[in-house]
């Protein structure tokens, strides 16, 4: 057993020793390893900034070209027709899709017109009828203005001739003018008394009979009173 312990303590040193050396050998590893990461890196960025270079050069080419053509074309317009091919213009043909919406659009197009047709005869109808209507109205507005002319100087003969009856009556004595004026009709007899002088109203009234007095007092007094509302809308 302790030459057992002497023999494992022989070996310990070694052992430490080969793990300091693959401790070691890892740690070279890495190293290189992330020089190389760095080294491919770096090569990287070099080719990227190469290409970067030729596409600015390219650029700057294209930009000289169109710069020169531009030139070209400002100097006179005219440049080698030898240069280059000619390309010719292509016109494509419409397909059945583009025939049948010009179609559509043409059939559209005449649909309106004849609409404009339309809407124009119609204007000219209505035209027509509003001026014949117009002159209607025009025709109409001047019979009632005769209408109303004749009227006011009927209205003024009426008038005139009750003014000769009332001053018929009141140079009549009373009770010589009751029975006359008791067989007028009931309108008369109002519109007499509206023009006769209170006096000789009040006379003739009391030389009339009761019934027929009592008869042209409610007459008066109905006529005195203003229409009412409902009469007033039934005559609109």
């Amino acid at each position: 057993m302790a030459e057992m312990v002497k023999r494992n303590f022989r070996l310990f040193p070694i052992v430490i020793g080969v793990a300091f050396l693959a401790l070691a050998l890892h740690a070279v590893s890495l190293v290189t390893g992330y020089e190389e990461l760095v080294a491919a890196r770096a090569i990287a960025a070099e080719a990227q900034a190469a290409e970067d270079q030729e596409a600015a050069e390219q650029t700057a080419d294209g930009t000289a070209t169109a710069d020169t053509a531009d030139q070209e074309t400002a100097d006179g317009g005219l440049s080698d027709p030898l240069s280059g091919p000619t390309q010719p213009l292509m016109i494509g043909v419409p397909t059945s899709e583009e025939m049948e919406l010009i179609t559509q659009l043409r059939k559209r197009r005449e649909e309106l017109d004849q609409r404009a047709v339309q809407l124009d005869m119609q204007e000219q109808l209505l035209a027509g009828t509003e001026k014949r209507i117009n002159d209607k109205i025009s025709q109409l507005s001047a019979l009632e203005s005769k209408i109303k002319e004749h009227l006011g100087v009927f209205d003024e003969r009426e008038k005139e001739q009750l003014r000769s009856i009332v001053a018929v009556y009141e140079k009549m004595k009373a009770k010589d003018a009751a029975p006359r004026f008791e067989a007028l009709d009931l309108d008369i007899q109002v519109d007499l008394v509206s023009m006769m002088k209170p006096a000789k109203v009040a006379d003739l009234m009391s030389k009339m009979s009761p019934v027929a007095a009592q008869k042209l007092t409610t007459e008066l007094a109905t006529v005195a009173q203003p229409p009412k509302i409902d009469d007033v809308e039934s005559d609109d």
